[in-house]
């Protein structure tokens, strides 16, 4: 039926003002009508779709917790003494090997979930996924509660990366699924408020337990992962399954159901006309699939999805759902976020930990700030102008380091990596909104996936490398910590120049504007004000004229 369609309407190719009004009515309606509703009427009207993409959201917490526990805690002696070995001055401290172990296992399981799982999300469901990434975290955390030795910790962190990327992979594509085009971005970046949030709360216990119950402390800290897990549990077994996945499966019968179960009391809100804008999407995108052989479920099928993730414009998605988490990276997160601890404490500063929690503090509070201007003022543009703040700052903290130490110039560290941290974390939620929302539908999670993956393995060599460069003051850099900031300073400049030319707009388009504008080959920095011909049969169809 879709065919026939396709072959009579041609998307994309003729404008509105070409088209007969009988043929509008009879093309597949690839845009609704809601999504010329303001962001405060959305949030009124859809607020349960809203919870909905926050409650999973929160499991974001989990996330953040554990990459930062993992940062924070080596810098804890208690810890150290467990599972350190003795050096050639005969005392228990953590070799670079372990250390650089941790940071790249990590790393390699976040690749294992957001490369090898995402295909078992198209196959099983976002909400199954959540399941099994839930089975991974529990696995971790039991290990990491009984751990002896750095051995123990290194499979921990293993098992915690595949658990943490199939979540990083999984959860933009759910959010972007549910949440409603207006204020899609705002749900997006709540992912991130989330991640910051378990993120601040790491490095804060550690301090809490080395105040109350000594320094040594660091079992504590481990085993409040469970608290963690134990929330996440009952929201994934109440979280609904989207309606984009059991369109694509053909399931349109459940898909009609479970978007009546969450949207169906809305005013104005014809359950079976959107989920017609949904399904008229996926199987326009279906039947390019088809044409190349990538609708069989089978791993071949799987194989050539993902090399179809590089080829025809696709390549140009798939490198825009890498650049704001690539940015991130390569502008200092493991510098100055995972290993924040440990380089103000290699730096000379006695109170690391309170330090880390209030550049954790500013991340929060710039990403709820973040969250909710974003689909008013676009997401391009403010990456851009929060990257090149980064860099300014790794210019600052790297000059630092070859003046004279004093407590003014501790100060100023102090304050260029607070606005660094307000850079960074935009750069991480608007990093994970692009990889939810710039590819098709038909390939969304495997460039999700693909996206968050390409930066995750920046993350892989500087979680690896960054403890060697900041141990023993830096002795592989010159005898200085602050030589680091460099490092990251020549390759962001690089990655910040490529995304002017390849960071399109997104906010407020749905995947067939995205698609029409792909194909029309409409330049990344001209996407924001371009009218599609998707706008255009929306406003011949309801009778709206074009706004200038």
């Amino acid at each position: 039926m879709a065919t026939n369609l396709t072959q009579e309407i041609k998307p994309y190719e003729s404008h509105v003002e070409d088209v007969k009004s009988e043929d509008i009515l009879n093309a597949p309606v690839l845009k609704s009508e809601l999504d010329n509703l303001t962001r405060w009427e959305t949030v009124k009207r859809f607020w349960k779709a809203i919870v909905i993409c926050n409650m999973l959201c929160f499991a974001a917490a989990c996330d953040g917790y554990q990459i930062n526990l993992n940062g924070n805690i080596i810098a804890n002696p208690g810890f150290v003494t467990r599972v350190g070995e003795k050096n050639a001055a005969g005392k228990i401290a953590l070799t670079t090997h372990a250390t650089a172990t941790w940071g790249a296992v990590q790393s390699l399981g976040q690749l294992v979930g957001m490369w090898l799982l995402t295909p078992i999300s198209d196959k099983i469901g976002r909400k199954y996924m959540l399941y099994v990434l839930w089975s991974m975290l529990f696995a971790s955390i039991m290990i990491e509660s009984f751990t002896k030795n750095w051995s123990h910790w290194s499979a921990a962190k293993l098992l915690s990366g595949i658990g943490i990327g199939s979540l990083q992979a999984t959860l933009p594509v759910y959010v972007s699924e549910w949440s409603p085009n207006a204020v899609r971005g705002g749900m997006l970046l709540s992912y991130s408020a989330w991640n910051h949030t378990g993120g601040f709360m790491a490095p804060l216990i550690l301090f809490i337990c080395k105040k109350t119950l000594g320094e040594r402390e660091y079992k504590i800290p481990i085993l409040t992962q469970w608290a963690f897990l134990g929330i996440m549990l009952p929201i994934f077994l109440y979280l609904p399954e989207t309606p984009a996945y059991f369109a694509a499966r053909g399931l349109h019968d459940q898909g009609i159901a479970v978007l009546r179960r969450v949207n169906g009391g809305i005013k104005g809100y014809n359950v079976e006309e959107e989920y017609a804008v949904i399904r008229n999407t996926i199987e326009e995108e279906q039947e390019r699939s088809a044409a190349l052989g990538l609708d069989d479920n089978n791993w071949r099928a799987i194989l050539r999805s993902y090399v179809e993730c590089f080829r025809g414009t696709n390549w140009k998605r798939t490198i825009a759902a890498s650049l704001g988490g690539s940015l991130q990276q390569l502008t200092g997160l493991a510098f100055l976020s995972g290993y924040a601890s440990l380089f103000f404490k290699e730096a000379g500063f006695t109170n690391a930990f309170e330090i880390t929690s209030i550049l954790f503090g500013i991340k929060i509070a710039f990403v709820l700030i973040f969250a909710v201007t974003t689909d008013r003022f676009g997401r391009r543009n403010i990456v851009l102008y929060l990257a090149a703040l980064c860099l300014a700052m790794l210019l600052v903290v790297g000059i630092l380091g070859h003046v004279p130490h004093s407590e003014k110039t501790k100060n100023l560290l102090i304050a260029a990596a607070c606005f660094w941290s307000a850079g960074s974390v935009g750069l991480g939620a608007f990093g994970w909104s692009f990889a939810g929302e710039v590819g098709p539908s038909h390939l969304r999670a495997r460039i999700s996936g693909l996206g968050s993956g390409i930066a995750v393995i920046f993350g892989l060599t500087f979680n690896t490398s960054v403890p060697i460069m900041l141990l023993d003051g830096g002795k592989r850099l010159g005898n200085n910590t602050y030589n680091t900031a460099f490092i990251f300073l020549g390759f962001g400049s690089l990655v910040w120049i490529l995304s002017i030319f390849m960071l399109p707009e997104v906010a407020s388009r749905n995947p067939a504007e995205l698609d029409e504008m792909y194909e029309k080959g409409i330049k990344p920095w001209r996407m924001r004000n371009y009218v599609t011909d998707v706008q255009k049969a929306q406003m011949a169809r309801t009778g709206q004229t074009q706004q200038n």
